[in-house]
């Protein structure tokens, strides 16, 4: 019999391109988007592409028994908070996890997420609110597709086509997973091009592995669709491409392959010091140059790299628009590591670095990936969400920032079972980058809080 392990840090191999010191910058000023009462977690954030004082933001919460969605016009300084849609009279009686946002070039702002009621037994379905603009108020929740015999659908993502040279401009896509009645997991798309009031037959994007989760969409300015996944059957990352508008996928390709020891209940994920009471997935993150730069179509995917003694860091791989692999994108087994120290204290293993996210700047070309990174604190519990960006194409990276000015610890007394939840979120316009996470340090008084800020590439290159 399997017993369940925790299994911690490892070493990196020496990467000579990579930084070898970090800059602890902080931008500001930080923001506590929420400021409720209870848990927030798992937030996303998207940015006007025609006016980048506009923001929207979601987070799940879980207590309320609904998706909280924030709306900013000032570039992130000030924001005003709603609903989904009216929290229930019973946390039990709804629930709804896994929010995900997108602006089109029209202004009209959207949300994806999973719903279920009652909570315990209920069937959880992806929803859609829209909106037409940040004073507009939120349509009824649109059901994307319906189950027509399969047990569930899980973790959806969203993205919006907002490129003039694109044959399918304003398409909005949603993938996300669908348990079929005898529980294979597989991921499928839908799309809308009617502002979300109406969705396509949805069609397959996976084709192997029986447990794939956590996709992330990406669509070029050519219109291609990207989409990755989490294999957790034969625990790798798998991706694959559409050109026709998410009709059609080619086969899948694999961008990374892990070697771990098996905890029941975590798939391809691994447990750390910091979250002891969750496993830490690979999470991965595809995004696509959509800039007229040097490196123009390049395809990118973060994620967190798992191995057998535990976590492993964060990494990138680099695709051309034809998902070929670019050389450099392979310094070690794992890929190109963010933000990496470049030597290793004596006596400590590599800090655990999860839950990354990432996206490309469409005015510069500029990749930026924000993380949890536990290097400031000896027992590895508590982590600064940092950020480091590359001018290169993915190449080198510069060294981890800080964003948060105050380390979270959700180890501690009162913390929530959910910790940080499962990812966090990531937007980025005219060399500024608005990081949003899970915070800590209001415990005590609200519960876990959603916080942004904003940094420049000045705050990471000098």
């Amino acid at each position: 019999m399997r017993r369940t392990v925790a299994v911690f840090g490892v070493v990196l191999p020496s990467l000579t391109l990579l930084a070898a010191a970090r800059v602890f910058a902080i931008a500001g000023p930080e923001v506590n988007v929420s400021k409720l009462p209870g848990t927030q977690n798992e937030p996303s954030i998207a940015i006007d592409a025609s006016d980048d004082r506009v923001l929207l933001a979601a987070s799940n919460s879980s207590r309320e028994g609904t998706m909280r969605l924030y709306s900013s016009t000032d570039g992130g300084l000030t924001w005003t908070t709603s609903t989904a849609y009216p929290a229930p009279s019973s946390p039990s009686q709804t629930c709804a996890a896994d929010p995900w946002v997108g602006i089109d070039h029209a202004g009209r702002q959207y949300l994806s997420f999973v719903r279920f009621a009652p909570c315990r037994t209920g069937a959880p379905r992806v929803h859609v609110v829209t909106r037409a603009g940040p004073r507009a108020e939120w349509s009824t929740p649109k059901i994307v597709a319906p189950l027509n015999g399969a047990r569930f659908d899980d973790k959806p993502s969203l993205a919006v086509d907002t490129s003039v040279s694109s044959p399918h401009e304003g398409r909005v896509y949603v993938a996300w997973v669908r348990a079929s009645r005898n529980v294979v997991f597989g991921i499928r798309l839908s799309h809308s091009d009617d502002g979300g009031r109406t969705w396509s037959r949805p069609v397959a994007v996976s084709r192997q592995g029986r447990e794939v989760t956590y996709p992330s969409i990406a669509v070029s300015a050519r219109g291609y669709v990207y989409v990755v996944w989490d294999d957790a059957t034969n625990y790798r990352i798998q991706i694959s491409r559409s050109t026709d508008g998410g009709a059609h996928f080619a086969p899948e390709k694999t961008v990374a392959q892990f070697s771990i020891v098996p905890i029941p209940h975590c798939g391809s994920g691994v447990v750390i010091r910091a979250i002891p009471g969750r496993c830490i997935r690979a999470n991965p993150i595809v995004s696509v140059d959509r800039s007229r730069g040097r490196f123009a179509g390049r395809v990118y995917v973060s994620y967190s790299g798992t191995g057998v003694v535990g976590s492993a860091g964060a990494f990138v791989r680099t695709y051309d628009s034809r998902l070929r692999e670019l050389p450099f994108s392979r310094l070690s087994d794992q890929g190109v590591a963010v933000g990496a120290t470049g030597a290793r204290l004596v006596g400590r293993s590599h800090p655990d670095q999860f839950w990354p996210q990432s996206a490309v700047d469409a005015s510069s070309g500029v990749l930026w990936v924000c993380l949890y990174d536990t290097w400031t604190d000896r027992a590895f519990k508590s982590a600064f969400y940092s950020c480091a960006a590359s001018r290169n194409g993915g190449r080198t990276f510069s060294p981890l920032a800080k964003a948060a000015s105050v380390a979270s610890d959700e180890t501690q007394p009162g913390a929530d079972a959910h910790g940080y939840g499962d990812y966090e979120g990531l937007a980025v316009a005219n060399g500024v980058a608005h990081p949003i996470w899970t915070d800590s340090r209001d415990l005590a008084e609200l519960g876990e809080e959603i916080y942004t800020t904003r940094l420049t590439e000045n705050d990471l290159f000098g």
